[in-house]
């Protein structure tokens, strides 16, 4: 296993598109900072420090083009083979990608949580991190939008891995994930009414997309969600659960 982490973390690091994608992500930072402090009243500080000056989504993005491709591409070039021939079990396979997509995930918010302290000291040096805004410090609701959004992005992983282990091309399986972000993003938002009129409907995996807009702000999304805080991480690791152990069926049924 350790072997297998070592080669998936050695092509990862080893691939231009993962820099150029780092790279990518702290240019676009630095440039939402820029109208930050270029145009202050149109485009507040604190709005942006919540997102990361954009990382956040950027990270999104990002990690749902590497898991499709990181699963897509061994089926599609035929590498899946020279694994499995080095005796090599399909269940280390996956979860050897598994962690290192994990890996990737968080050193990504490292770098975009430092450049979101960095630029904030540099376009308002003043700013202040103790401010209490909606009854909470701006620290915290960083944290906890933070949290949250990873949290969330974890079930929107697995959903993405799952969609990989359909296609054969690596093309084919980065287009489907983002169709498929963009897709349960409205559909959250759409499901939310129905949920208003049929409570059952609220154990659906649309509403934990929410998950991360009720630990920021759990009064407001509690009326919406109609589930508890506690309830909504676990039923949204559940399905993460749920959709990781589909995918590694259909990964371990699919013909090489």
């Amino acid at each position: 296993m350790g072997t297998l982490i070592k080669q998936e973390l050695f092509k990862l690091t080893h691939k231009k598109g993962t820099w150029l994608a780092v790279l990518f992500m702290v240019v676009v930072q630095i440039g939402f900072a820029v109208l930050s402090w270029r145009y202050p009243k149109f485009f507040g500080t604190s709005m942006f420090v919540m997102n990361n000056y954009i990382g956040g989504a950027l990270v999104d993005f990002i990690m749902i083009a590497s898991a499709a491709s990181m699963i897509a591409m061994e089926f599609q070039y035929g590498t899946i083979k020279q694994l499995l021939y080095r005796k090599y079990y399909r269940s280390q396979v996956f979860v050897s990608k598994l962690l290192v997509l994990l890996l990737q995930m968080i050193g990504l918010q490292v770098v975009a949580s430092a450049m979101t302290g960095i630029l904030t000291f540099i376009i308002k040096p003043k700013f202040d991190w103790t401010q209490v805004v909606d009854h909470m410090p701006i620290w915290r609701d960083y944290l906890l939008t933070t949290g949250g959004s990873l949290l969330v992005m974890l079930m929107l992983l697995s959903l993405v891995i799952l969609m990989a282990t359909w296609f054969k091309t690596n093309a084919a399986a980065i287009a489907c994930g983002f169709i498929g972000y963009f897709v349960t993003a409205v559909a959250a938002q759409i499901i939310i009414m129905f949920v208003q009129r049929w409570h059952w409907l609220k154990w659906n995996p649309f509403t934990m997309l929410l998950t991360g807009n009720q630990i920021a702000d759990p009064k407001t999304y509690h009326a919406l969600t109609l589930l508890d805080t506690p309830v909504m991480i676990a039923c949204t690791l559940g399905y993460t659960a749920l959709f990781t152990l589909i995918a590694y069926l259909s990964f371990r049924r699919r013909a090489v």
